[in-house]
């Protein structure tokens, strides 16, 4: 018995979205690497002061960064977005949200290889069927 289009379609549609939803971490920026590139996503600063910032985005210009964070507590018809100035000898500590390659992998690896013995499994077990080609019980009359 073989599964149905649409169960095969939803297996493969949690797979595509695990692998997607691949795992992050924040690493930290060398000093000398602050301003190496012009804009940067998923930024988290320190100041020396002790203040903590997060940002959606943040861009680096000269010996200033700007960090940009959409405000969703505001209503009105367009998003809002909140710009902070920090000159770059006030920040303490810089860090970006990216991929984590390893964890994505070892999650990622162990969603396929339960899906493939999910899929294995359901496989074996209805091809244990008998098929008949007609009707009769089996005995040849005399």
């Amino acid at each position: 018995m073989s599964s149905s289009p649409l169960s095969r379609r939803g297996t493969c549609a949690v797979l595509i979205a695990l692998t997607i939803s691949s795992c992050t971490t924040m690493r930290e920026v060398p000093r000398a690497e602050l301003a190496a590139r012009p804009e940067r996503k998923g930024v988290a600063i320190e100041t020396r002061d002790g203040l903590f910032y997060q940002f959606d985005y943040a861009t680096f210009e000269g010996d200033t960064m700007s960090g940009y964070r959409e405000r969703a507590d505001l209503e009105g018809p367009f998003g809002h977005v909140t710009r902070v100035r920090v000159a770059l000898e006030d920040i303490a500590r810089l860090s970006v949200r990216t991929i984590d390659w390893y964890r994505t992998g070892l999650i990622g690896g162990g969603v396929i290889g339960a899906a493939l013995g999910v899929g294995l499994g359901s496989g074996a077990i209805g091809g244990g069927e008998e098929s008949s080609s007609g009707g009769g019980g089996g005995r040849l009359p005399d």
